[in-house]
């Protein structure tokens, strides 16, 4: 770990296996500006939706008319931090990984270096093992099939709803 901690605060991107390089969440958390802009476009999103305005629209929905896969997270981690986890996996199955993907980000927005860099190292360690980020990107992709398979009136409404 220490190699690697050491490459990233010097600058450098850290040498991986042949083939494998940093998983797209680590390089997310190794850029203290991209995680901490990230971090304020997702606070600002749910408090908007929070006081009732409209945060940013869906293009997809905008542009195609069709419910994107994250259709209805805003409202789910929302009624999630209200503590209403029946509600919230209601209205978006991943609204739990969504909460703490935040976390994650915001921490190492704000972490010290040091802790920040290890945080950045285990991630990596950990997408590389299990490619974590393209099993949830797939099983949201998946729970979006499902949706319009079994459910299509539910998200149809969903989308009519304010994110």
């Amino acid at each position: 770990m220490g190699t690697r901690v050491n490459a990233l605060a010097e600058g450098r991107i850290p040498t991986a296996p042949r083939g494998v390089g940093l998983s797209p969440l680590a390089s997310l958390l190794g850029s203290r500006p991209a995680a901490a802009l990230l971090a304020g476009i997702a606070t600002l999103q749910l408090g908007l939706v929070a006081v009732g305005l409209p945060g940013w629209p869906c293009p997809m929905l905008q542009g195609l008319g069709i419910p994107c896969p994250g259709c209805g997270l805003s409202r789910a981690t929302l009624e999630l931090l209200h503590g209403r986890w029946r509600a919230a996996l209601a209205e978006h199955a991943f609204a739990p990984l969504l909460l703490a993907a935040m976390a994650l980000i915001a921490g190492a927005s704000l972490l010290p270096e040091r802790l920040r860099l290890a945080l950045v190292d285990g991630v990596g360690r950990l997408e590389r093992r299990t490619s974590l980020c393209a099993i949830v990107l797939g099983g949201l992709l998946l729970y979006w099939i499902a949706r319009f398979a079994f459910d299509r009136e539910a998200l149809v409404e969903l989308a009519g709803r304010r994110p």
